[in-house]
Formats: C-alpha cells, sequence, structure tokens
C-alpha cells in the first residue's frame, strides 16, 4: 500500500513539475507585435534604461529569449501599451 502511494506522489510531484515549466516558457508569438525588442539583457532591472531610452515605460518591460532563435541570449521586450 505504502509503495503505490509513493508511486502516486512521485507521478503527481512530476506532473507538476512539467506544468510549471511549460506555463512559465516564454515563446515569440506570446510577444509578437506586443513588444518593441531592444538591447540585450541578463534580468529585467537591465531593460528599463533601454526601453526608456527608446521612448518607452522603464516600468512595462521584460527580459526574454532572443525572438528570432539566434544565439543573441535575451533581449529586452518594451511592452507596448
Amino acid at each position: 500500500m505504502a509503495s503505490k502511494l509513493s508511486v502516486l506522489i512521485v507521478g503527481l510531484l512530476v506532473l507538476s513539475l512539467v506544468m510549471l515549466v511549460t506555463s512559465t516558457g516564454y515563446t515569440v508569438d506570446q510577444y509578437h507585435g506586443k513588444c518593441d525588442f531592444v538591447g540585450g539583457c541578463h534580468t529585467k532591472d537591465d531593460c528599463a534604461e533601454p526601453c526608456a531610452a527608446a521612448g518607452h515605460s522603464p516600468a512595462a518591460v521584460i527580459c526574454v529569449p532572443d525572438p528570432t532563435g539566434g544565439s543573441n541570449g535575451k533581449m529586452c521586450c518594451c511592452i507596448l501599451e
């Protein structure tokens, strides 16, 4: 009985982890037409200055994987409002 319960608990943990990872992933389609991509970044904080310089709100920013799929790492997405 205990081994069946352990398998069930492990299965639920794995399922929860998979759902968490897929829900936090970024896609190009998710931000296409909603972002002005400017400059590179490592964190969201890196995007405030480039977005402000481009005439966008320095608070409405996110750091997302390069939408071109290139090797640029991450880019600043200045959210268009």
